[in-house]
């Protein structure tokens, strides 16, 4: 995988003409995920998808490139905690439609957003930006939490749950035992591990919350920490386990939209 912030910008412009390149952008967010994993969690967790998904994408002829990550998103339901810095729908979805016009501007035609922000809010201002670059010269696709998918979506398939040690994998959650399993597998150093493995359970039903018009975790949560689930069953190769799995299935939906990639253009 190519990585655009690392090319000077004759080779930048080779790679944008390119009619192989796929633009992955990750939408992160920076919130908290309970008191044991750190305020980064979305925003590692959509730079992972972008790599998981890469090599399938270079396997079916495509290029992928990098581009550097926007780490703050949405995050309403979050808001009232510390560290917490969430920008408004509109401004998110100016920022990402700016980026992508930007990205159009010099050559690329496809942006993939690979986003593991999962606020209502922030798939609403992703849903508008794709609105807003409809019809334009890039193609925009949506890679892991997408809006409208629900619990259809590749990232909660009844395969990456049967992965999990929980006995209730349906309630879990933000900061539970999948979340705190992918930042294990992907930099362990930021999990608080000995507070991680004495979190009791808090398993709640978070979608039935959500469509009763919760919109916030001191709503759906009263007393909380700030998690759902249960962290302390998490394990390193669980998170391995469950983004190879995820980058699979939403590798193989986007070549179902993508199809075969055009012979690279010489210049």
């Amino acid at each position: 995988m190519i990585t655009l912030a690392e090319l000077t910008w004759p080779e930048a412009r080779r790679v944008a003409r390119d009619q192989r390149s796929v633009v992955l952008l990750p939408l992160g967010a920076v919130e908290q995920h309970g008191p044991h994993l750190p305020l980064a969690v979305d925003w590692i967790g959509a730079e992972e998808l972008a790599r998981r998904i890469a090599p399938h994408l270079e396997r079916a002829g495509w290029r992928p490139v990098l581009a550097p990550s926007l780490p703050y998103g949405v995050s309403t339901l979050a808001v009232a905690w510390g560290g917490t810095v969430s920008l408004s729908v509109a401004t998110h979805a100016r920022v990402i439609v700016e980026i992508v016009q930007g990205l159009g501007r010099h050559g690329f035609r496809r942006v993939v957003l690979t986003n593991y922000q999962a606020d209502p809010d922030h798939l609403r201002a992703i849903a508008r930006a794709r609105r807003r670059l409809r019809g334009g010269r890039v193609r925009v696709l949506i890679a892991g939490f997408t809006p409208g998918a629900g619990r259809a979506n590749p990232m909660l398939d009844p395969r990456v749950r049967a992965l999990m040690r929980s006995p209730r994998p349906e309630y879990e959650w933000h900061s539970g035992e999948l979340e705190t399993a992918l930042v294990l597998a992907v930099a362990p150093r930021l999990v608080r591990r000995r507070l991680a493995r004495r979190l009791p359970p808090a398993w709640m039903d978070w979608a039935a919350a959500l469509a009763g018009g919760a919109r916030s975790f001191e709503r759906m949560q009263p007393g909380g920490r700030g998690y759902f689930g249960w962290p302390a069953a998490a394990r390193a190769a669980t998170g391995r386990r469950a983004m190879a799995l995820r980058g699979r299935l939403i590798a193989a939906a986007l070549l179902g939209e993508l199809g075969r990639p055009r012979r690279a253009t010489a210049r």
